[in-house]
């Protein structure tokens, strides 16, 4: 037997503009209705700046980076059929993170705001801004349990060594149970390799310079839930194996 899920409608949780596309393209289009809420979409105030990434992806300052990466999120939002919200928080190459509990009332407003059927957050692999989206998220998980919980493997963060297996571990310690999981729906693989090429300057400096390289394994999900999992029939759906 193996774990299955409707997308129904479904909210999914990315750290940067892209990480979303990147990890849930396919389930974005099978969803009845799909919204991507990112996280660390605000300007730097001041004076421009130039970070080491900004530059690596072609750009002369902060705050045309984040014009342009807005204005690619609005394209691959409209390829993949999604809604798009921005939450206004400073990723750590401008300022240092805020804390998770500020960016789990941001979320919980998202929820409550949008009411999806299914959420999907970041494992948090690797990288500092996507560990502490994890984090805040997961505060949220206990108070509303009737949403169904799924943890996407970070692009392209899942194919470094032992990564995987030690988030799955710091779950487990926490009486997290993680799950494989599948959707039962359809979606288009076609519309997510377009959706992540409107996303040229990151494509740059993540180093994908032809279009669909790197972005076609299959995606992973986890059902994450605090609950007991005893047997098939307490999860969301089950299906014979092939």
């Amino acid at each position: 037997m193996r774990a299955m899920f409707d997308a129904g409608r479904l909210l999914v949780i990315s750290p940067h503009l892209d990480d979303g596309a990147l990890g849930c393209g396919v389930l974005l289009t099978a969803a009845v209705s799909a919204r991507v809420v990112t996280v660390y979409t605000g300007m730097p105030a001041g004076k421009p700046v130039l970070t080491k990434w900004d530059r690596d992806c072609g750009f002369d300052d902060s705050h045309a980076a984040m014009r342009a990466r807005l204005a690619e999120d609005a394209r691959a939002m409209a390829i993949l059929g999604a809604e798009a919200e921005h939450l206004p928080f400073l990723d750590s190459q401008y300022a240092p993170l805020p804390g998770r509990e500020r960016l789990a009332k941001a979320l919980a407003r998202t929820i409550d705001a949008y009411m999806p059927d299914v959420v999907a957050l970041p494992l948090g692999l690797h990288h500092c801004d996507h560990e502490r989206v994890r984090e805040a998220a997961l505060l949220l998980l206990p108070h509303r349990p009737r949403l169904l919980w799924l943890g996407y493997e970070d692009e392209l963060y899942r194919y470094r060594a032992g990564v995987l297996q030690r988030v799955l571990g710091r779950l487990a310690r926490r009486r997290i149970h993680a799950t494989p999981i599948e959707c039962a729906g359809r979606g288009d693989p076609r519309r997510k390799r377009l959706a992540i090429q409107a996303y040229a300057s990151q494509l740059r400096a993540i180093g994908i310079n032809t279009p669909g390289a790197g972005i076609e394994a299959p995606e992973r999900y986890w059902w994450l839930d605090t609950g007991r999992i005893a047997s098939g029939g307490d999860m969301p759906g089950s299906a014979d194996e092939d």
